[in-house]
């Protein structure tokens, strides 16, 4: 009978098979050959991460078939808290560096290399296209309980819950965003095309990403993000006026985004600009540790990211904006 799979060659294993890691006493392995593989970059990197707290597959999640038809999918075995970091899944950015077996196994069965690549990937503008095998079984829901973020200097998706997870319930993501307030409203219009020819994703009319109301929401809110940056911000007055728009954008994200991930971003202007004025700069305590903490949550602290913030909360007079 399966109890574990192997965290590197993702074989399933007996019970009287399982090779547990010494540190985590969580991720599993069939062999010390595989366990060497995985603790460097040739696998997850779990040297960086066996002291992380990071959910392990057969233990807090697994991969079985759906029940609507769509194949495999990810379900949670028990109650996954918001913000737990579910999957970290190492990133393959080239074809060639992915194990055949790993890539071969993906959707379309009977596909070329290529095309198996060209469904399963996603692409970031700053990092190109990236494969994650584990992360490729996570099926796309408009009504998405997670949210993954490619991080390029740890070459690894991270996967993490925007709110709470029920045991048995599939963890699911969104291949494109409808409700990312940072796009155009071109990019969000030209969504459902993209998500129906790449991965054949019909939305019902009935479909949240199809409410007209939250629409106009969302594009209020990216006009408000546009508008943002190009206001005034030399004089005490100017800035607090900035800062109550930073709030607004922030509770509005808060509804209609895609959690903290879409928050980040959001909290990092609050803080740069708050530090532009003498009068204004003890109102950036609050956007720094917030960032801070979605930084933590999102990229984790093994990032640069992180680090970088780290050093602004430390030290606020480093940024540029400093007055």
């Amino acid at each position: 009978m399966v109890s574990r799979h192997c965290a590197y060659c993702l074989i399933p294993l007996e019970a009287d098979k399982v090779k547990m890691c010494g540190g985590c006493k969580k991720r599993s392995y069939c062999s010390r050959d595989c366990q060497v593989n995985d603790w460097g970059a040739v696998g997850q990197h779990h040297k960086q991460w066996c002291k992380e707290q990071i959910c392990e597959e057969d233990i807090d999640w697994e991969i079985r078939e759906t029940v609507d038809g769509k194949g495999l999918g990810v379900f949670s075995k028990r109650l996954l808290p918001k913000h737990t970091r579910i999957m970290v899944d190492r990133g393959y950015r080239k074809i060639e560096d992915v194990p055949l077996p790993f890539i071969n196994a993906l959707m379309p069965h009977e596909g070329t290399l290529q095309e198996k690549w060209d469904l399963n990937s996603f692409y970031r503008e700053e990092s190109g296209d990236n494969l994650g095998i584990r992360l490729a079984r996570v099926n796309h829901d408009c009504r998405n309980n997670a949210t993954n973020k490619f991080i390029t200097d740890l070459n690894a998706f991270i996967l993490i819950a925007i709110r709470d997870i029920q045991e048995g319930e599939e963890i699911s993501i969104q291949y494109h965003f409808y409700n990312d307030i940072s796009t155009s409203k071109g990019y969000r219009d030209a969504r459902e095309q993209v998500i129906r020819e790449k991965w054949s994703v019909n939305c019902l009319e009935s479909c949240i990403c199809r409410d007209k109301v939250l629409a106009e929401r969302i594009q209020k809110a990216h006009e408000l993000d546009s508008m943002i940056p190009t206001m005034p911000m030399k004089t005490e007055e100017q800035i607090k006026r900035v800062l109550k728009n930073v709030d607004l954008l922030l509770k509005e994200s808060e509804q209609i985004s895609n959690g903290i991930m879409a928050l980040s971003r959001t909290y990092y202007d609050g803080f740069q600009i708050a530090i532009l004025h003498k009068k204004t700069y003890p109102l950036h305590k609050m956007y720094i540790q917030k960032y801070l903490e979605s930084c933590e949550i999102v990229d984790s602290k093994l990032s640069s990211t992180y680090q970088q913030a780290l050093k602004y909360y430390q030290n606020p007079s480093i940024h540029r904006n400093h007055f």
